[in-house]
């Protein structure tokens, strides 16, 4: 259950080195990979990001960024803080949740990610209170920069599995199951940590979408907070290359993004 891979400089060479991995094994448990710059993009990566997308929308599955807009809505982003972002995010997820029954691969309601964090349920079932998770986590976080409070670097987390609406039969649910933020202090450098958990990964349809989304989630947070970009530690409790792609084609595919 512990399937750690070699430290990775950006988000596509973690994905590269892991499907790498995948193709021989099948599946692994417990797959651990650490990038060092989360929103780091060598030379040729952009590449690599265009024949997935590429790849994946020839075959009719979500594109990268509609995955990676699950986790971070980076098209709604304007700069201007986190309750903006969920003002112009919140109409936009119920139009897209009133169209989800169109039988659209990308439209099931279980993937928005980001509604969750900044809409958590917390009433009844009669009761629509909710919780703003990530302006809550971003407001402790700023707090703990200012020094309004005690430095903590185990308080800031989000939670996305809910167990009223996840503990069912079908496997056709959230995958993404935890956010941990870590804070450090290096001197007078802040920086910010991200790990994030995952039941199950398709390494080809979601894998790279969810890192990219994942980086661009820890940059906002930072913008928003004061620190800086630490890494990404991203672990998937299942991962395998998608069973439902055909096999050559998801071969062609990974040869042309490794050279």
């Amino acid at each position: 259950m512990y399937n750690p891979m070699t430290v990775a400089p950006t988000p596509v060479s973690a994905w590269v080195n892991a499907a790498r991995r995948l193709k021989v094994e099948g599946e692994l448990h417990g797959l651990m990979l650490h990038i060092e710059d989360p929103i780091g993009l060598k030379p040729g990566e952009e590449a690599v990001v265009c024949r997935v997308d590429e790849f994946l929308r020839d075959h009719d599955k979500c594109g990268i960024s509609t995955v990676s807009n699950t986790i971070f809505p980076a098209d709604l982003d304007r700069g201007d803080g986190i309750e903006a972002l969920t003002e112009r995010y919140l109409p936009v997820h119920e139009r897209r949740m009133r169209r989800s029954q169109d039988g659209s691969p990308c439209r099931n309601g279980w993937g928005r990610y980001f509604h969750r964090m900044v809409a958590w349920p917390v009433g009844g079932p009669n009761d629509p209170t909710t919780l703003n998770q990530l302006a809550k986590n971003i407001g402790m976080l700023q707090a703990m920069r200012t020094k309004e409070t005690r430095f903590f670097g185990n308080a800031t987390a989000i939670a996305l599995f809910d167990p009223r609406r996840d503990l069912r039969t079908n496997p056709n649910r959230q995958c993404l199951s935890h956010i941990e933020l870590k804070p450090e202090r290096d001197g007078d450098t802040l920086r910010l940590s991200m790990m994030a958990v995952y039941r199950n990964h398709y390494y080809i349809q979601r894998t790279l979408g969810n890192l990219i989304g994942l980086g661009r989630l820890l940059q906002f947070i930072t913008l928003e907070t004061g620190f800086e970009v630490g890494t990404l530690t991203i672990q998937s409790t299942h991962a395998c290359l998608d069973p439902e792609l055909p096999r050559k084609d998801v071969t062609d595919l990974l040869e042309r993004c490794m050279t």
